[in-house]
């Protein structure tokens, strides 16, 4: 009787082979989505803050970065980078800001569902590819 090979053959390979990598197409999916929704959470930080001279507001980025396994960190951030033409110093007076006005937590809590959502996306996306 002849040996018959049951590996299952899927798109890239076998199953295995398709299995390990959902947690490389996760840590991919997750990061895009962060990052997207990173931009999304500054672009509307920028729109809700108030503004006087605009320095405050041009301050606020999307930073990336990290040290070995956190080498995806995103963070959103303000403050620093630029000049206020009014002080003639960086932007120093960020938390000042947000604790009058919230204007950062304001786009936090709108933006937060459509990362999450964008991440349950990418879960679902990666495990369907198998």
């Amino acid at each position: 009787m002849d040996n018959i090979d049951l590996t299952k053959s899927f798109k890239n390979g076998t199953i295995k082979y398709d299995l390990a990598t959902i947690p490389e197409k996760l840590n991919d999916w997750t990061f895009e989505a962060l990052m997207e929704g990173a931009r999304l959470i500054a672009g509307l930080w920028q729109v809700y803050i108030r503004v006087d001279t605009g320095s405050a507001r041009d301050s606020i980025r999307v930073e990336r970065g990290g040290i070995g396994k956190n080498w995806r960190e995103v963070k959103v951030r303000g403050g620093g980078y630029v000049v206020n033409p009014k002080t003639g110093r960086l932007v120093d007076y960020m938390a000042i800001i947000e604790e009058k006005y919230g204007a950062g937590q304001q786009a936090f809590e709108e933006g937060a569902p459509q990362i999450a959502a964008m991440i349950n996306e990418g879960l679902l996306e990666a495990t369907r590819s198998v």
